[in-house]
């Protein structure tokens, strides 16, 4: 069985938008934030992982990134704002220091805010992360490549392709478990193994929902 959230809601941040969160463990235990990765939700937290902090009084708390579940849809200008947001969330939970994890999109976003907030982030681990697609390090090949090839096009259809896809989305939720599967086929051995684990199987079409909800 799937053990639902022992607490899950929003908070507010800023220019009156929200972020979602859902909270496993202890209520009072040490703070553990886990940023999921691409595709994901908040409540993509690995079972074992749930468990752990059960049986040793940790809070392991998951974050919908903007758009996701019922975080309001926005776009950040650059990856160190959204850590304005995640110190409000922090705030607001009353979490003082945390450790934090990204899963392969969520990497980036772990960074930051050990870059951004090193009085509060006292740890942090990034899970198959994304690599930097420009400059000395970037990493050549993978599918990430396409998005950056593409990224003038997607910035100019931005909106008609939401709605393309929000229409798209309704015809094929259906088969939202054989997409996944399909998307884990061409990414990296790390990415391929989380992504075929069951959670992850049992958000497909949830998650499909969550997007027709925020974009439809």
């Amino acid at each position: 069985m799937v053990q639902r959230p022992v607490l899950e809601g929003s908070v507010a941040v800023r220019n009156g938008r929200r972020l979602s969160f859902a909270e496993h463990g202890a209520a009072q235990g040490e703070a553990l934030v886990w940023l999921h990765g691409t595709p994901g939700a908040r409540r993509q937290i690995p079972f074992e992982a749930r468990a752990y902090a059960e049986e040793h009084g940790l809070r392991l708390i998951g974050i919908d990134r903007p758009g996701i579940g019922t975080s309001t849809p926005y776009l950040y200008p650059n990856i160190l704002d959204w850590t304005g947001d995640f110190e409000l969330l922090l705030d607001a939970l009353g979490v003082d220091t945390v450790r934090v994890i990204g899963l392969s999109g969520g990497g980036p976003y772990a960074l930051a805010t050990g870059a951004a907030l090193p009085d509060r982030v006292h740890a942090l681990g990034v899970l198959g992360g994304v690599a930097p697609t420009r400059g000395p390090d970037a990493a050549e090949g993978g599918i990430i490549q396409l998005a950056v090839r593409f990224a003038p096009l997607l910035a100019a259809t931005r909106i008609p392709a939401g709605i393309a896809l929000t229409t798209a989305i309704r015809v094929v939720r259906p088969l939202a478990g054989p997409g996944l599967d399909l998307y884990a086929a061409v990414q990296p051995a790390g990415d391929k193994q989380l992504l075929a684990r069951p959670e992850f199987a049992l958000l497909a079409g949830r998650l499909s929902y969550l997007i027709l909800l925020r974009i439809g």
